[in-house]
């Protein structure tokens, strides 16, 4: 069977969510493929169920802060409670963009031509293609989706390594949760970020420590181990043999996300740098590019880049463009103050004495980053509640 549509999107995580709702609000015909479950990794074991483990993680921490003991909370009966919302908040997604006309067809898609999908005994054909395929775990064993969808229970000593901010994610909520953890970080802490200087990376380390997070450089008696390394893109060249790779396995795109074969886009976390809050704004520049003609650039330095561990560490803007650097405590707003205590903000300057940049440690540094970006003409982090803004501000599409 052959059906034919504007865009068929390969993918229904951030990148090619957002693409179709965006396509679909222009009158575009869409089909998503999705090979699992809708909403991809981050609504279903990434992103949305971490953060709302990590607010009960806060809560929890806080309390003990302030009765000096810890306060027991069953993690088996708290994730039943946030997998419960994700299947709610995975059904409204799904029925909203079918409400809007989406087509979707659940396989493995393989491009057998430049414009040609295949999906079982499904073929595709459309005008635009969006590769929105997302990522996948580099090593085998307990992956933090594994603990996140409560394939399996932490138990015990917990020891996790990895360069993923997963690792350091997890490593706060868990130990919320009364676990042992233990943390391996090789290279330095967040040292994969050269945006993140060591003023701030070191306000980090401090705070998982604080809360009884274990740090070493070289793990032992490992225990219950998780494995947090970066993920990798998920395109494999037999599915997409049209499609030109780069050296480390990304698609190969112009600044405008086209890849090597005209009309077809690459998004999400098939190109760097990887995350949804990225993925998001991507998905912005394909459709862009495919509605009005290829003018929009993928701007990586307008997008907030957030942790949210033992205290929250991100950035956003051109660190390229800095003359100089000033760091501010965060403790001189009213509100940190009396709640969080001990952040700080690096602010870059360029040669004009114009902000350019702002990286940070602690505590409310999301909301800051997401106004520092809109004034940049930016977006907001994912996931924030400035996201709203976007309903009503989206100036493009």
């Amino acid at each position: 069977m052959e059906r034919k549509f504007d865009v068929v999107v390969i993918g229904s995580g951030p990148a090619g969510y957002k693409a179709s709702k965006l396509l679909l609000k222009r009158g575009l015909s869409v089909c998503i493929v999705e090979k699992e479950v809708f909403g991809g990794l981050c609504l279903n074991a990434g992103c949305i169920p971490k953060d709302m483990l990590y607010g009960i993680a806060l809560s929890l921490q806080r309390i003990k802060n302030l009765k000096g003991n810890t306060v027991s909370l069953s993690w088996e009966e708290t994730l039943k409670q946030v997998q419960s919302k994700i299947l709610r908040l995975r059904k409204l997604a799904e029925d909203q963009l079918r409400s809007k006309g989406l087509a979707i067809v659940y396989g493995e898609a393989e491009l057998i031509e430049e414009k040609k999908v295949k999906v079982g005994r499904t073929t595709l054909t459309a005008d635009y293609i969006i590769l929105a395929c997302g990522s996948k775990p580099p090593t085998e064993g307990i992956l933090p989706e594994d603990i996140l969808k409560g394939k399996v229970i932490p138990e015990g000593r917990v020891s996790i390594k990895g360069n993923d901010p997963s690792a350091y994610e997890l490593a706060f909520i868990l130990k919320a949760f009364d676990r042992e953890v233990v943390l391996e970080v090789k290279e330095g802490l967040l040292s994969s970020f050269p945006q993140i200087s060591e003023t701030i990376y070191l306000k980090l380390e401090t705070a998982l420590e604080n809360c009884g997070v274990v740090i070493v450089e070289n793990l032992s008696g490992e225990g219950f181990l998780i494995n947090a390394e970066k993920r990798k893109p998920n395109l494999c060249p037999q599915r997409f043999p049209f499609i030109k790779l780069t050296s480390d396995g990304y698609a190969d795109t112009d600044p405008y996300l086209e890849t090597s074969v005209p009309g077809v886009y690459a998004v999400g976390d098939l190109v760097p740098p990887q995350g949804a809050g990225f993925a998001f704004e991507k998905a912005r520049v394909a459709v862009s590019n495919i509605l009005y003609g290829k003018s929009f650039r993928f701007d990586p330095s307008k997008i907030p880049f957030l942790i949210t561990s033992a205290c929250e560490v991100g950035f956003v803007g051109d660190i390229n463009k800095v003359a100089r650097f000033e760091y501010k405590p965060l403790s001189v707003n009213p509100k940190i103050f009396v709640n969080h205590e001990g952040g700080i903000l690096q602010i870059g300057y360029d040669e004009s004495d114009k902000p350019v940049f702002i990286a940070g440690a602690g505590h409310g540094l999301c909301e800051i980053l997401n106004v520092f970006s809109a004034v940049l003409g930016g977006w907001f982090s994912h996931p924030s509640y400035g996201e709203i803004l976007e309903e009503i501000l989206a100036p493009i599409v």
